[in-house]
This record gives C-alpha cells, sequence and structure tokens, in this order.
C-alpha cells in the first residue's frame, strides 16, 4: 500500500502554496447583469483563503501536523494573512517576505457557484528560499505543492530528499497540458477537477497513471462526487454527499483533496480516505467561504449519519 511508504510516521505535511486576501461577492446569477449599485448588507466577506491556506488549514482541523511554505508581502493584505496564520497555529519559519500579497475577487451565485478573480501579484516568479524548504522538510512525510510558479524548482528538492509528494494540478486540460508537466512528473498521489478536462476523467486517470509515477489518481468531478483510480485496479466512483446543502463551492476542490491526504496519512485504505474526503468536500460547500472546520471523529459522526 502506498501509505506504507510514507514515513516517518510522525512527521508532518508540509504544504507549499498561496495564500491570498479574497473578497466573496454574492451575485443572484450567472452571467451577471449590470446593475450601478448593489446593496448587500452584510453579505460581503474579507478572509484568508487560497489553495496553500485552504490544504493545511483543513488538515491541521482534522488533526495532522502541518507546516506551511507561503509567502506574504509587508502590505496591508499581508498583515491580515499573518494575523490568519498565527491565530491559526501556521504562521511558522516557512512563512517568507514577498513584495505584494496576491488578492482575489470570488463571485458565488445563489446555486453555489463560483467564479474567481485572481491577482498573484509578483508571487508566480518569486522565488521561495530553496535552503529554507530543504530544512522544512528534514524528517516530514509529505510534501503537498501547489501548482504556483514558485514550486516548480521546489519538487526536484522533495524529491532529491526523499520525502514523497502530492499535487493538486486543479484545472489540468489533460495528461499533455504543458503547464502542468513538472508536478505531473512529480506526484505520487494526483489530484485534478474534471471541470477542464479534454476527455472523461476514467480515461485521463488510466493514462497518468500509465505514464507519470502516480499510484493514486482522484478526479473531483463536483456534484457527482469524485473518482478514484489506484495503480493495478478498476477505478471506482464515490457519490458525492452535501449534508448541510450547497452554499458556496469555492475551496471544494482543496477541501477533497487535504482530506483525503490526512485520512491515507492516518493508515486508511485509499476507498476509505476517499469516502471521507467526499463528505468533507460536501461539507465544505454548504458553509460560505474557503474554512473548513471539521475534525477527524466529526466526519466519522457524519458517515454514520451519511453513509
Amino acid at each position: 500500500m502506498l501509505r506504507a511508504n510514507l514515513v516517518p510516521m510522525t512527521g508532518p505535511v508540509v504544504v507549499a502554496g498561496v495564500v491570498n486576501v479574497q473578497q466573496t461577492i454574492p451575485v443572484d446569477d450567472f452571467p451577471v447583469p449590470y446593475s450601478p449599485v448593489r446593496y448587500l448588507p452584510h453579505q460581503l466577506r474579507v478572509e484568508a483563503s487560497g489553495v496553500g491556506l485552504n490544504v493545511a488549514r483543513t488538515l491541521r482541523a482534522l488533526g495532522s501536523s502541518v507546516v506551511l511554505a507561503t509567502m506574504a508581502g509587508a502590505d496591508p493584505a499581508g498583515a491580515l494573512v499573518r494575523a490568519e496564520l498565527d491565530r491559526l497555529g501556521l504562521l511558522g519559519d516557512g512563512v517568507v517576505g514577498t513584495g505584494h500579497t496576491p488578492t482575489s475577487a470570488v463571485l458565488v451565485d445563489k446555486a453555489g457557484a463560483r467564479q474567481i478573480h485572481t491577482d498573484l501579484k509578483d508571487v508566480p516568479d518569486a522565488v521561495y528560499p530553496p535552503e529554507l524548504f530543504a530544512w522544512l522538510l528534514r524528517g516530514a512525510r509529505l510534501a503537498v505543492l501547489s501548482t504556483v510558479g514558485f514550486n516548480r524548482p521546489l519538487l526536484t528538492i522533495a524529491k532529491d530528499a526523499r520525502v514523497p509528494i502530492a499535487v493538486d494540478v486543479q484545472t489540468v486540460t489533460g495528461v499533455e497540458d504543458a503547464y502542468s508537466q513538472p508536478w505531473l512528473n512529480a506526484a505520487e498521489i494526483l489530484f485534478c477537477s474534471a471541470e477542464r478536462l479534454e476527455t472523461d476523467p476514467a480515461p485521463f486517470a488510466a493514462a497518468a497513471l500509465a505514464r507519470f509515477p502516480a499510484r493514486i489518481v482522484v478526479v473531483g468531478l463536483g456534484a457527482a462526487g469524485a473518482l478514484l483510480a489506484v495503480r493495478d485496479r478498476p477505478a471506482r466512483r464515490v457519490p458525492a454527499v452535501a449534508p448541510f446543502g450547497v452554499v458556496d463551492t469555492t475551496g471544494a476542490g482543496d477541501a477533497l483533496f487535504a482530506a483525503f491526504l490526512h485520512s491515507l496519512l492516518a493508515g486508511r485504505d485509499p476507498d476509505t480516505a476517499a469516502e471521507r474526503a467526499v463528505l468533507v468536500a460536501g461539507c465544505a460547500v454548504g458553509t460560505p467561504g474557503t474554512a473548513v472546520q471539521l475534525t477527524d471523529q466529526r466526519v466519522t459522526d457524519l458517515l454514520r449519519r451519511h453513509p
């Protein structure tokens, strides 16, 4: 089993990715009709978000030990980010300074569908200190590297350190996706969304397992759940469950990814990990924003009620 190779068993998960400041704006539907002014009392939210934070926060809430490697600017947005990371216990040596902090605006309609407008500032071209990342990896059991530009050279550092790598290539188009090749060629656990795949999820997963090092591929299917593909066995679909309805789908893929990794690292088999992850993602879409505050025991309790 893959989990037998994730050693040492007591080490942290090192998550490298973006943390940004997100403004969430509710809309009635898409496309958004023009209006010069919309009054939205108590409906606009500003919060820290981003793939790096979403994954690290969910892992930590579920009970995994996490070290976050990210960048935050010296601007007002950076101050908000650092304050939130400090509150969550994620403001450690892995948080380094940069010129500007990424920001995003997310439009969310009444059905929970979202449209993300993101400004990564100068972060994609920034250089994360390689010596620092190598130091963070000492004793780590897993490296989770998002597809932001500064993570590209960090893939090699993780491989040289013999730390297993997990990657969510998100809206990848297929196995030939040019931008995603470094991550596809490094991941032992590979996630993506079916949203922009140019082929059906099952053939993509089969092609990824045949071509790349990954031994597990999970494709998020949105309202249809997820596809789990493990090397040398048939793929299976895990149906979606949304115990609290659908309010906001932002960050659901990050929740699915983090919850699967946590369960796998806790010693569960990939099928159980996928079932628990789909439930966590289903809880994520039932709350506004991207914060998922579920403990591992809470997931177990919810599964008894929503098998």
